[in-house]
């Protein structure tokens, strides 16, 4: 439940484009891909993130699996951006740190 509320609350803010709730929703250990620094990821996000129009992110068929303080949401995104549209599947695994989930590793597919 809380995990699932996490993973809206981050869609959300990405949709949003409220950069301060996005960003706190990865944990402070979260690991970037590729070989990003966190600040590096940061700011990358932000300039793909701020400069579109609109962005919709809707998230369905979700299936969480917890074990103690470690999630694991799976979930169907769709993502719309000026004239882009994806659907794709994806996990991000969380960590609940202070009672707060918060998210360590994101991918795609699967």
């Amino acid at each position: 439940q809380d995990v699932t509320a996490a993973v809206q609350a981050w869609a959300a803010a990405w949709a949003a484009k409220d950069m301060k709730a996005y960003l706190a929703a990865y944990d402070k250990d979260f690991d970037p891909p590729g070989r990003l620094t966190r600040a590096a990821w940061e700011k990358e996000r932000e300039s793909r993130i701020v400069g579109k129009s609109k962005i919709a992110v809707q998230v369905s068929d979700i299936t969480v699996s917890v074990s103690g303080n470690k999630a694991t949401a799976r979930f169907r995104q769709a993502y719309s951006a000026d004239a882009l549209n994806v659907t794709s599947r994806k996990t991000l695994d969380l960590v609940n740190s202070n009672g707060r989930w918060t998210i360590v590793r994101e991918s795609t597919g699967g």
